[in-house]
């Protein structure tokens, strides 16, 4: 771990900032945004965005003198994508509405024309196009929605400008199509970079670094490394924590999760700045005791900075003051030899802010015996609680009557395709706290929410986890492999209240009799998270002597099997667990499932239906060979897409 002081707000957040903006050869944008990503591993496409309650306006800035794309995919390709291309000719911009075919072939313009061109500009070799649309999509186009959900977009870069007025599949694929890749995004919904850090505050940091080390040749592996906290006399916050990744090493870092001690290392100081697999048998006594999750990065997240007016707290009484770092390592191609110096830099101040938050981890308890998925199916739904009764007892230790959720990390391994976490109070399911419906295991980013929930004692958190199990053979079980699964997510939130983990499971008793399972008994009681063959049944005879792997891998699962056994499991008894950094009085043995009496319905995005008009180019006069965009609008074709833009529909 190395500890430095910096004092200059904006030297730390430019500073922080190069490593992913890296666009300092691109054109400079029209404006300041609030959302920004490099769209390539090349640096040749940069996007720019900002959105309001109807609008979401693009500037995207792409390497060539040709034409440039950006879309949105359901699943990466061309295929049923929303797309948009633009280009600069004869010092005219000009951007196309367009739509992927049924397959990954060229583009045709759309009928309906939902874009407005805002500008454009070339110049040393970029092309430079900004355009506003709707956030949603009306019936009747071929647009896609832009939604909270994970985003997959696509992009494009073609050497030359149309040869006429309008890109044709001659100039998209003859040669003209340069470049092209996807990257996962959160558009609506973001952890990413903070502009504007408060006034007056400065910062020391401190990184935490696996000290060069050799990633075995294993699929999946966990390594756990012990760290101090640098010692504070009085109370700080943590507000900004930035991943370290190696260059070279990023396919197979896929997570890092900073665990707090609950108790002072006092056994063996030599396990400090020591590693260990995480969960052997034979892990050093002072890893044991840190259960408690303080932050959680994954592969495709970013910086995470925490509200202006929130920080986590350090230096005080129940403060971390030694934290594990898990570092989950993929391997799938068993290469030996990989050397790693992965980590996390923490930035903290002692100008305090006005919270203190916290992070809780919520949804179904990783267990191989209770968390069971079948195989076959393409939709396949599992569900955790946060037991109201656990949320008021944290609540109750502290005095309050609420917290503000402001942050959200959705966490599935490879079957996972869609979470939503749900807000129920009173039998009423209140609007979600968190949906996403394209999940990305390669993409898991911290979303900041767009405004703060408050959630009340008496309240309680759900979370539904849909995974697609086809071509899978035998029934999926929870664990720490990414061939197993979890269904989880940290939720940050303010003030801060002594609950860690608020999860259930469903009683294992009920759930085996689903399978006429009546009796059973461990072999032994395995040293990490076990497997299915950790149990045999006893009765009734046609069992007795088979593992339970081989009773729920004995039956033919497919869709109609899985969505039984998801309805059956979702009303089954189940167990909370609720893990404090204090006892929590009042949390019952078991529970039954929360009844929603009066399910959400999310508002219609369209309240108007878009007339079609003709597919035309929208074009604009623009200037080309200055090193900053400088437009010349169009009076008639700005009247123009102002009066498509009032056509368009909107919430």
């Amino acid at each position: 771990m190395t500890n430095s002081k910096q004092n200059n707000k904006m030297k730390l957040l430019y500073g922080v900032l190069f490593c992913f903006m890296c666009h300092v050869e691109a054109q400079t944008p029209s404006e300041n945004y609030p959302h920004f990503a490099v769209l390539d591993s090349g640096s040749k496409v940069h996007l720019y965005w900002k959105f309001n309650d109807t609008y979401i306006t693009f500037e995207v800035i792409g390497q060539t003198t040709g034409w440039v794309g950006v879309g949105i995919s359901p699943n990466g390709g061309m295929a049923n994508a929303d797309m948009y291309v633009g280009w600069v000719k004869n010092s005219v911009a000009n951007v196309t509405d367009r739509h992927g075919a049924s397959t990954n072939t060229f583009p045709p313009i759309d009928a309906e024309q939902n874009v407005k061109l805002l500008g454009g500009s070339e110049a040393d070799g970029w092309t430079n196009i900004k355009f506003d649309r709707t956030i949603a999509a009306c019936s009747g186009s071929d647009d896609i929605a832009i939604t909270t959900s994970t985003l997959k977009i696509i992009w494009a870069l073609g050497t030359n400008d149309p040869s006429g007025n309008d890109i044709t599949p001659a100039d998209y694929h003859g040669g003209g199509l340069e470049k092209r890749g996807v990257k996962s995004l959160l558009i609506l919904e973001s952890g990413g970079a903070n502009s504007t850090l408060p006034d007056g505050e400065t910062y020391e940091n401190f990184t935490m670094l696996n000290d060069a080390f050799t990633i075995p040749a294993e699929d999946t592996y966990y390594n756990c490394r012990l760290f101090e906290i640098p010692p504070l006399a009085t109370k700080h916050q943590m507000v900004i924590i930035e991943p370290v990744i190696q260059a070279g090493n990023e396919a197979n870092v896929h997570h890092i999760l900073l665990y707090q001690c609950q108790y002072n290392v006092t056994q063996n100081a030599s396990s400090l700045n020591t590693d260990t697999k995480c969960y052997a048998s034979n892990m050093p006594p002072d890893f044991l005791n840190c259960p408690l999750v303080i932050h959680a990065w994954a592969i495709g997240g970013g910086t995470f900075y925490y509200p202006n007016h929130v920080g986590f707290p350090l230096g005080e009484a129940d403060s971390p003051k030694y934290v594990v770092m898990e570092t989950h390592y993929d391997n799938p191609n068993l290469q030996s030899g990989i050397v790693d110096s992965s980590g996390l830099r923490v930035f903290y101040t002692s100008q305090l802010r006005q919270y203190d938050a916290g992070i809780m981890e919520v949804g179904h308890l990783v267990s191989p015996y209770t968390h069971l998925i079948p195989p076959n199916a393409n939709s396949y739904l599992s569900y955790g609680d946060c037991h109201k009764d656990c949320l008021a007892a944290g609540l109750a230790a502290q005095n309050q009557s609420d917290i503000k959720v402001f942050g959200i990390n959705f966490h599935t391994h490879l079957l996972g395709q869609a979470l939503t976490l749900q807000h129920i109070r009173n039998g009423t399911e209140l609007p979600y706290l968190g949906k996403d419906v394209s999940y990305d295991f390669n993409y898991q980013e911290t979303k900041l929410l767009n405004q703060e929930v408050t959630v009340q004692s008496g309240d309680t958190i759900q979370l539904i986890c849909d995974y697609n199990s086809k071509g899978r053979s035998n029934v999926t079980i929870a664990g720490l492999g990414t061939s197993e699964e979890m269904c989880l997510t940290f939720v940050s939130y303010y003030p801060k209240i002594p609950v860690v983990k608020c999860e259930s499971q469903p009683w294992m008793g009920q759930l085996y009799d689903y399978f006429g399972i009546t009796n059973y008994t461990y072999n032994s009681f395995p040293s990490t998270y076990g497997t299915l063959n950790d149990i045999t049944a006893l009765e009734p005879p046609m069992y007795a002597g088979l593992t339970v792997s081989q009773i729920v891998n004995g039956i033919s699962w497919d869709q109609t099997t899985a969505n039984n056994f998801s309805d059956t499991v979702r009303d089954m008894v189940r167990i909370p667990v609720c893990l404090g950094q204090v006892p929590l009085p009042g949390v019952p043995v078991y529970y039954f499932p929360t009844n929603i009496k009066t399910p959400y319905v999310p508002p219609s995005q369209c309240v108007d239906t878009t007339t079609a008009t003709m597919a035309t180019t929208t074009s604009m006069t623009t200037t080309t060979g200055g090193s900053t965009s400088t437009y010349i609008f169009n009076v008639t074709n700005l009247f123009i897409s102002s009066l498509i833009a009032l056509l368009l529909c909107y919430f």
